[in-house]
């Protein structure tokens, strides 16, 4: 705007620079700086295009009356390239969305439509002018559509990759950064509402001969199968299932206590008892099953993520060492085996 000023300063009559000034300063300006305070709003990001819309309008408006002002006074055309910049600038530049630059084009076209028939401000071109300023906006939305339809696309893709980094292939659940990233979250709620929070470490038993064994697509079938069981009994919002790494897995589940804790670990090995899968490889023991290490506790804002995975990891191991196809849990006292 201040170039605007300094330029048009140097050609313009000075019978209507009191009212050119007007304009600028007396109007246009104040409608920016109300503008450029709203954004300090914490809501801004909410009302960004209809204040954009309208405080471009209320420039364009200023200038209109500027036009007529100018012709009125010495008989003298302003120009209304201005107007028409200022359109571009704030639909391409500004990014003011499609819905708002339809609002736009059409009462800035209204507007410059008064002007012009009411006024011979531009005499035999004034219709001329009126067709390009009408012609330009139109045109504009069309770029403002497509651009705005390529960032949904983009929007869209990068929501799709993010969706990618969390989630492990095979069996859909979160992957093991993604669970890093939860775990963290979950932990600090369970601290501040006073809630009890459960870790259950999973591990499919004797996998590696079940795989080495029946071939690498019916291991695949069998993550997948404890996936599917993992899914069927943490079904709530507050828990969280991950695979972890290989046969590997880690569900986190808020406000259960031990007892409930306990039975969602035996609904886990029933679910692995009702299928019985055969596995008669190596060290199996007649069908899949898995053992379960599991921890809870109440936490505060002192306790670390690792030492109670580490907790619900020797819980696992002692599952293993006392025969498999069970669950141990604590809750930092003593190991109990089931």
């Amino acid at each position: 705007m201040m170039s605007f000023i300094i330029a048009d300063l140097t050609v313009i009559p000075d019978a209507v620079k009191r009212v050119y000034l007007i304009s600028r300063l007396g109007m246009q300006l104040p409608i920016l700086t109300v503008f450029f305070a709203l954004t300090f709003l914490p809501s801004y990001n909410k009302i960004y295009h209809p204040v954009l819309c309208l405080s471009l309008l209320g420039v364009c408006y200023a200038n209109y009356w500027l036009i007529v002002q100018c012709w009125k006074i010495a008989a003298f055309s302003f120009s209304y390239e201005g107007t028409f910049l200022y359109g571009l600038y704030c639909m391409f530049i500004m990014r003011l969305s499609f819905i708002y630059s339809i609002s736009f084009v059409l009462l800035s076209i209204i507007g410059f439509s008064a002007v012009v028939l009411m006024y011979p401000v531009y005499d035999s071109f004034g219709t001329v002018n009126l067709g390009f300023v009408s012609l330009g906006l139109l045109i504009s939305l069309v770029g403002v559509k497509q651009i705005e339809n390529i960032f949904a696309r983009f929007a869209q893709v990068n929501e799709k990759l993010v969706h990618l980094n969390q989630i492990d292939q095979l069996t859909g659940l979160y992957n093991r950064g993604a669970l890093e990233r939860h775990f963290d979250r979950m932990l600090s709620l369970a601290a501040r509402t006073n809630s009890p929070i459960s870790i259950f470490v999973i591990d499919l038993d004797n996998f590696k001969d079940f795989n080495d064994g029946y071939g690498h697509l019916r291991g695949d079938a069998v993550i997948q199968m404890q996936a599917t069981i993992l899914n069927q009994v943490f079904n709530r919002d507050s828990d969280i299932v991950a695979r972890y790494g290989g046969e590997e897995f880690v569900v986190i589940s808020l406000g259960n206590d031990l007892v409930a804790s306990e039975a969602l670990a035996a609904n886990v090995l029933r679910g692995w008892q009702l299928k019985k899968i055969k596995h008669a490889k190596g060290n199996g023991q007649n069908i899949v099953s898995c053992s379960i290490g599991l921890i809870n506790t109440l936490v505060d804002k002192t306790t670390r993520k690792k030492e109670l995975f580490d907790l619900a990891d020797k819980a696992l191991y002692q599952a293993k060492n006392t025969g498999r196809a069970r669950y141990v849990s604590t809750n930092e006292g003593v190991a109990l085996s089931h």
